[in-house]
Protein backbone atom coordinates (compact mmCIF):
# COMPACT_ATOMS: atom_id res chain seq x y z
CA UNK A 1 0.00 0.00 0.00
CA UNK A 2 1.46 3.44 -0.94
CA UNK A 3 2.44 5.65 2.00
CA UNK A 4 -0.20 8.29 1.23
CA UNK A 5 -2.97 5.68 1.30
CA UNK A 6 -1.52 4.21 4.49
CA UNK A 7 -1.59 7.66 6.07
CA UNK A 8 -5.24 8.17 5.15
CA UNK A 9 -6.10 4.79 6.63
CA UNK A 10 -4.28 5.74 9.86
CA UNK A 11 -6.35 8.91 10.29
CA UNK A 12 -9.64 7.23 9.44
CA UNK A 13 -8.97 4.48 11.97
CA UNK A 14 -7.96 7.03 14.61
CA UNK A 15 -11.34 8.77 14.32
CA UNK A 16 -13.24 5.50 13.99
CA UNK A 17 -12.02 4.48 17.45
CA UNK A 18 -12.97 7.69 19.23
CA UNK A 19 -11.60 11.21 19.17
CA UNK A 20 -7.81 11.13 18.59
CA UNK A 21 -5.60 12.74 21.22
CA UNK A 22 -4.57 15.52 18.81
CA UNK A 23 -8.21 16.62 18.35
CA UNK A 24 -8.50 18.30 21.75
CA UNK A 25 -11.35 20.69 20.91
CA UNK A 26 -9.30 23.51 22.43
CA UNK A 27 -8.80 26.63 20.34
CA UNK A 28 -5.10 27.37 19.73
CA UNK A 29 -3.82 30.46 21.53
CA UNK A 30 -2.22 31.63 18.27
CA UNK A 31 -5.65 31.69 16.64
CA UNK A 32 -7.22 33.71 19.43
CA UNK A 33 -4.26 36.12 19.33
CA UNK A 34 -4.66 36.56 15.56
CA UNK A 35 -8.39 37.28 15.63
CA UNK A 36 -7.94 40.00 18.23
CA UNK A 37 -6.31 42.03 15.45
CA UNK A 38 -8.84 41.17 12.73
CA UNK A 39 -12.41 42.07 11.84
CA UNK A 40 -14.60 39.02 11.20
CA UNK A 41 -14.40 37.80 7.64
CA UNK A 42 -14.00 34.43 5.94
CA UNK A 43 -12.18 31.70 7.86
CA UNK A 44 -10.88 28.37 6.54
CA UNK A 45 -9.62 25.53 8.76
CA UNK A 46 -7.54 22.93 6.90
CA UNK A 47 -7.67 19.53 8.57
CA UNK A 48 -10.41 20.79 10.89
CA UNK A 49 -11.11 17.45 12.59
CA UNK A 50 -14.23 17.75 14.73
CA UNK A 51 -14.51 21.48 14.09
CA UNK A 52 -13.58 23.16 17.36
CA UNK A 53 -11.88 26.18 15.78
CA UNK A 54 -14.55 26.53 13.08
CA UNK A 55 -17.38 26.64 15.58
CA UNK A 56 -15.39 28.95 17.87
CA UNK A 57 -14.97 31.56 15.12
CA UNK A 58 -18.50 31.11 13.79
CA UNK A 59 -19.82 32.12 17.22
CA UNK A 60 -17.76 35.30 16.87
CA UNK A 61 -19.26 36.35 13.57
CA UNK A 62 -16.85 34.72 11.11
CA UNK A 63 -18.04 33.01 7.92
CA UNK A 64 -16.28 29.77 8.85
CA UNK A 65 -15.54 26.67 6.79
CA UNK A 66 -13.69 23.51 7.79
CA UNK A 67 -12.20 20.83 5.52
CA UNK A 68 -11.12 17.31 6.48
CA UNK A 69 -10.95 14.06 4.50
CA UNK A 70 -12.24 11.96 7.42
CA UNK A 71 -16.02 11.78 7.01
CA UNK A 72 -16.67 10.76 10.62
CA UNK A 73 -14.73 13.81 11.88
CA UNK A 74 -16.80 16.10 9.65
CA UNK A 75 -20.01 14.47 10.88
CA UNK A 76 -18.94 15.22 14.46
CA UNK A 77 -18.07 18.80 13.45
CA UNK A 78 -21.52 19.32 11.99
CA UNK A 79 -23.09 18.05 15.22
CA UNK A 80 -20.87 20.41 17.21
CA UNK A 81 -22.01 23.38 15.10
CA UNK A 82 -25.67 22.37 15.43
CA UNK A 83 -25.32 22.04 19.21
CA UNK A 84 -23.75 25.52 19.32
CA UNK A 85 -26.51 26.96 17.11
CA UNK A 86 -24.12 28.40 14.54
CA UNK A 87 -24.10 28.28 10.75
CA UNK A 88 -20.66 26.86 10.01
CA UNK A 89 -19.73 25.02 6.82
CA UNK A 90 -17.87 21.73 6.55
CA UNK A 91 -16.58 19.77 3.56
CA UNK A 92 -15.24 16.25 3.31
CA UNK A 93 -12.24 16.41 1.01
CA UNK A 94 -8.54 16.56 0.30
CA UNK A 95 -6.68 19.70 1.45
CA UNK A 96 -4.21 19.20 -1.39
CA UNK A 97 -7.04 19.73 -3.90
CA UNK A 98 -8.69 22.88 -2.57
CA UNK A 99 -9.80 24.12 -5.97
CA UNK A 100 -12.04 21.08 -6.37
CA UNK A 101 -13.52 21.64 -2.90
CA UNK A 102 -14.15 25.37 -2.67
CA UNK A 103 -13.73 26.76 -6.16
CA UNK A 104 -12.65 30.40 -6.32
CA UNK A 105 -13.68 31.43 -2.78
CA UNK A 106 -11.03 33.37 -0.91
CA UNK A 107 -10.44 33.62 2.82
CA UNK A 108 -9.12 36.30 5.16
CA UNK A 109 -7.83 33.86 7.78
CA UNK A 110 -6.56 30.32 7.19
CA UNK A 111 -5.61 27.87 9.92
CA UNK A 112 -3.63 24.65 9.74
CA UNK A 113 -3.20 23.25 13.25
CA UNK A 114 -1.35 20.06 12.40
CA UNK A 115 -2.30 19.04 8.86
CA UNK A 116 0.57 20.15 6.61
CA UNK A 117 3.24 18.43 8.71
CA UNK A 118 1.67 15.07 7.89
CA UNK A 119 1.65 15.50 4.10
CA UNK A 120 3.99 13.88 1.62
CA UNK A 121 6.33 15.99 -0.50
CA UNK A 122 4.01 15.81 -3.51
CA UNK A 123 1.04 16.67 -1.33
CA UNK A 124 2.87 19.69 0.09
CA UNK A 125 3.45 21.14 -3.36
CA UNK A 126 -0.25 20.89 -4.25
CA UNK A 127 -1.25 22.15 -0.80
CA UNK A 128 0.95 25.27 -0.98
CA UNK A 129 -0.38 26.19 -4.40
CA UNK A 130 -3.97 25.66 -3.24
CA UNK A 131 -3.54 27.73 -0.07
CA UNK A 132 -2.04 30.56 -2.12
CA UNK A 133 -5.06 30.53 -4.44
CA UNK A 134 -7.67 30.63 -1.67
CA UNK A 135 -5.90 33.26 0.46
CA UNK A 136 -7.24 36.75 -0.15
CA UNK A 137 -4.66 39.54 -0.56
CA UNK A 138 -3.41 40.40 2.93
CA UNK A 139 -4.84 37.18 4.43
CA UNK A 140 -3.33 35.73 7.59
CA UNK A 141 -2.18 32.10 7.40
CA UNK A 142 -1.46 30.31 10.68
CA UNK A 143 0.54 27.11 10.31
CA UNK A 144 1.35 24.78 13.20
CA UNK A 145 3.56 21.73 12.93
CA UNK A 146 5.94 19.33 14.64
CA UNK A 147 9.57 19.55 13.58
CA UNK A 148 10.21 16.04 14.91
CA UNK A 149 7.62 13.35 14.39
CA UNK A 150 7.37 9.80 15.76
CA UNK A 151 8.96 7.03 13.70
CA UNK A 152 5.50 5.65 12.92
CA UNK A 153 4.60 8.93 11.19
CA UNK A 154 7.65 8.67 8.96
CA UNK A 155 6.50 5.20 7.93
CA UNK A 156 3.32 6.72 6.50
CA UNK A 157 5.22 9.51 4.76
CA UNK A 158 4.66 12.27 7.34
CA UNK A 159 8.07 13.91 7.83
CA UNK A 160 7.12 16.85 10.05
CA UNK A 161 7.91 20.47 9.22
CA UNK A 162 10.98 22.53 9.97
CA UNK A 163 11.42 26.28 9.69
CA UNK A 164 13.32 26.00 6.41
CA UNK A 165 10.47 24.08 4.79
CA UNK A 166 7.66 26.24 6.18
CA UNK A 167 9.32 29.50 5.20
CA UNK A 168 10.65 28.42 1.79
CA UNK A 169 7.60 26.51 0.60
CA UNK A 170 5.24 29.44 0.99
CA UNK A 171 7.74 32.23 0.20
CA UNK A 172 6.49 32.87 -3.37
CA UNK A 173 3.13 34.01 -2.01
CA UNK A 174 3.45 34.72 1.72
CA UNK A 175 5.70 36.79 3.95
CA UNK A 176 6.62 35.34 7.34
CA UNK A 177 5.45 37.70 10.09
CA UNK A 178 6.08 35.65 13.17
CA UNK A 179 7.51 32.31 14.28
CA UNK A 180 7.23 31.03 17.81
CA UNK A 181 7.17 28.06 20.14
CA UNK A 182 3.77 26.48 19.90
CA UNK A 183 3.19 25.33 23.44
CA UNK A 184 0.33 22.81 23.41
CA UNK A 185 2.56 20.49 25.44
CA UNK A 186 5.22 20.15 22.73
CA UNK A 187 8.76 21.53 22.67
CA UNK A 188 9.30 20.39 19.10
CA UNK A 189 6.39 22.31 17.57
CA UNK A 190 6.22 25.77 16.06
CA UNK A 191 3.58 28.30 15.00
CA UNK A 192 4.17 30.28 11.83
CA UNK A 193 2.14 33.40 11.08
CA UNK A 194 2.32 34.33 7.41
CA UNK A 195 0.74 37.16 5.41
CA UNK A 196 -0.49 36.77 1.83
CA UNK A 197 1.13 39.30 -0.42
CA UNK A 198 -1.22 41.54 -2.41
Amino acid sequence: MPREQLGRLFYRLAYAHGKPRWDTGRVPEALDAAVRDLDPGRFLDLGCGTGGAVVHLATRGWDALGVDFVASAIAAARRRAADAGVAAGFRVGDVTRLGELIGDRQFDLILDAGCYHGLSEAGRERYADGVARVAAPGATFLLYGFSAVPATWRLIGAPGVGSADAETRFAPWFALEQRGVAGMGRRDATWYRLRRRA
